[in-house]
């Protein structure tokens, strides 16, 4: 139960005790309190005014707040509900009129006739909770109904208060000598039980929903129990026991007027509040920087992705103008006036601009970006502007490698030898381990290859295959090769590398094009290797201690099919004596036969082998035992051994 239902309900709880320990004193305590109110007694008139004039005014406030709700509602229920308070205002106002004789013109039964208009009061809003509660139904009304339902009430109530005045000496007496007669007691106590069961009721709905509003009913329903059982007691009109019948009334119509602030005022600001927060949840989950300026070009939301790149906290950017801060200078340093920022033209006229320009962070560097700027339209005029955009640094080093691949679809010899150049020659391989591999391409060039590079305290190597073969395959891993070189392993974990060769795949590879790659890091100082699987074959670890093989793989998806594709590591210690094999499938597809490709020749194979040879030398090995049983090879095949020594 949320903590301030709980709080709520300590509050009714003791509101209820405190007033029934209360309405028994009134009763048992007739001489005490007597004594207590009649200094009062003699200014009951302008007390007895002011509290039916503050019964008109709460009536006032439910009719006027249900008129305006109305139009963002249209409930049925609240309609009819509020609407029928102008009736309650009106009968009270009437009430008033004719007290004591107030209005000259009415002469019959004065005293009798003020208390009816009390009791039809009474009689509209006891049916009218009790069609709120009963009747919860939110059936749509057409907008024109509320003028019908509020005048409707109105006319009602006019027409039964001159009915009321005229035949006055036709209707029942209900006060006799200052005291209720029985027809009066008898209506009282008829507004009772419509309240019980309205209490039982809203009581029963909020033990399942817990919702304060139906707390509220049930407390305003208890206190007009309260002030109608008063009223079936008093000994004369001014007597203590109806000011506190009427003091009771007024409670309950104020709990009325609670109940319409949390439906119509607090519950739909909380809904604001909440779908706020979801559309901001929302905005950061967003990859791309996004940004709102208002008409005068200061910020009014901006996303956690945006903050990031711009290295600015939300507090020192909301309420500024964002111009000055991110785009008041070129890419080349020279001042980039607003009346030239494609933004600010968008605000202006209200057209979509989509162009490169260049942002500044908080600590002076600069970076590329495409931006987006769309206008924020309300009732056609323009109110400020929309602004997505995204960091073009990356894009930029990878557009260096796309023209590399133009060079290679020139000169396809040179294509070859640059091929092989790329692949790792092992020549400053740490101490401690080794590290060789072969690869054999299935035509001329290849689309598998193998990686490794040694920085500080990381030996990286990883192995890939890329789908087709021929020159496209081969253009495509000369740029993946390349695009790996640029990472800091020492900083980079390899998901997050894997994640930007993702991103540089969908960009620059055709569409019928996508990578599979094994990679990982070798801490020489821990013997930890960390390693990411993007849809490739398992490595196989063969623990030499315990002659076991082990399956390692993270479950990532291939590179090149999904732009924000998320990706994983994973940590295994390397023993002394271990040996980490990476392969293509091109190795281990059984040509044989129509069955699934596994590694267990490859396994027997290595168990067999002389496991104290070079890398180089059991990969080579471990190649030739492959293909020695005379069936044609296929694909591409690439084999990577790293041993701990």
């Amino acid at each position: 139960m949320p903590k301030r239902v709980q709080q709520t309900e300590k509050k009714a709880f003791l509101y209820i005790l405190f007033s029934l320990a209360l309405f028994i004193s009134l009763i048992s305590f007739f001489d005490f309190f007597t004594s207590i109110y009649e200094p009062l007694k003699g200014n009951f008139r302008v007390i007895h005014l002011v509290l039916e004039l503050m019964s008109i005014a709460v009536s006032a406030i439910i009719a006027s707040n249900g008129w305006v709700a109305f139009t963002h509602t249209l409930a049925m229920n609240r309609l009819l509900f509020s609407s029928a308070f102008i009736a309650v205002a009106f009968f009270n106002l009437m009430h008033i009129l004719t007290f004591d004789g107030t209005t000259a013109f009415i002469e019959i039964h004065v005293t009798s006739l003020t208390v009816w208009f009390l009791i039809l009061g009474r009689l509209v809003e006891s049916i009218s909770l009790t069609f709120i509660v009963v009747y919860s139904c939110k059936g749509a009304a057409p907008r024109s109904l509320r003028w019908l339902t509020y005048n409707g009430f109105l006319l009602l109530a006019i027409v039964t208060s001159i009915i009321v005045i005229l035949y006055a000496d036709h209707l029942p007496l209900l006060l006799k000598d200052g005291r209720p007669t029985l027809v009066k007691t008898a209506i009282e106590y008829f507004f009772i039980i419509i309240h019980i069961l309205i209490l039982i009721k809203a009581f029963t709905i909020y033990r399942k929903e817990k919702k304060i509003e139906f707390l509220l009913i049930i407390l305003s329903s208890y206190s007009l129990i309260l002030s109608s059982w008063l009223m079936t007691i008093y000994l004369s009109p001014d007597g203590y026991r109806s000011f506190a019948g009427h003091v009771f009334k007024v409670l309950g119509y104020l709990f009325l007027v609670n109940i319409i602030f949390k439906v119509n005022i607090e519950h739909p600001f909380e809904q604001v509040k909440e779908f706020s927060k979801r559309n901001q949840l929302l905005l950061d989950s967003v990859g791309e920087g996004i940004y709102g300026l208002d008409s005068e070009g200061r910020t009014i939301f901006i996303n956690k992705s945006a903050l990031r790149m711009l290295g600015y906290t939300e507090q020192e950017v909301m309420g500024r103008k964002l111009h000055y801060l991110i785009h008041h200078k070129k890419e080349n340093g020279f001042p980039s006036p607003p009346r030239e920022c494609p933004i600010f033209r968008t605000n202006l006229d209200g057209r979509n601009r989509r162009q490169e320009s260049y942002f500044w962070r908080k600590d002076g560097t600069g970076f590329p970006v495409i931006l987006e700027a769309r206008a924020l339209l309300q009732d056609d005029d323009i109110i400020g502007t929309v602004t997505t955009f995204i960091d073009l640094t990356e894009t930029r080093k990878l557009k260096k490698l796309e023209l590399e691949k133009q060079a290679v679809d020139v000169e396809l010899e040179l294509a070859a030898t640059v091929q092989q150049s790329l692949l790792p020659k092992f020549e400053h391989i740490p101490p401690g381990v080794d590290l060789g591999g072969v690869s054999v391409p299935y035509r001329k060039l290849s689309g598998d290859f193998y990686k490794a590079v040694f920085q500080g305290s990381q030996l990286v190597f990883g192995v890939a295959d890329i789908c087709g073969k021929g020159v496209p395959a081969a253009i495509e891993m000369a740029m993946m090769t390349y695009s790996m070189e640029q990472f800091n392993h020492l900083k980079v974990e390899p998901h997050h590398v894997m994640e930007s060769l993702n991103r540089f795949a969908v960009k620059y590879m055709s569409d019928s094009s996508f990578v599979t790659m094994f990679f990982g890091n070798y801490d020489i100082r821990t013997s930890i290797f960390s390693y990411s699987n993007a849809g490739h074959e398992p490595a196989l670890l063969f623990r030499e201690r315990t002659g076991e093989f082990f399956e390692l793989s993270t479950n990532n998806p291939i590179l090149g099919i999904m732009e924000n594709s998320v990706y994983e590591t994973k940590e295994i210690h390397i023993e002394s004596g271990d040996i980490l094999l990476l392969y293509t499938d091109g190795l281990t597809e059984n040509r044989a036969s129509n069955s699934p490709d596994d590694n267990k020749r490859l396994r027997r194979l290595l168990l067999h082998a002389d496991r104290t040879l070079s890398a180089r030398e059991l990969s080579k090995t471990l190649l030739r035992l492959m293909n020695q049983d005379g069936h044609p090879i296929t694909d591409d095949q690439t084999l990577l051994i790293f041993k701990k020594l």
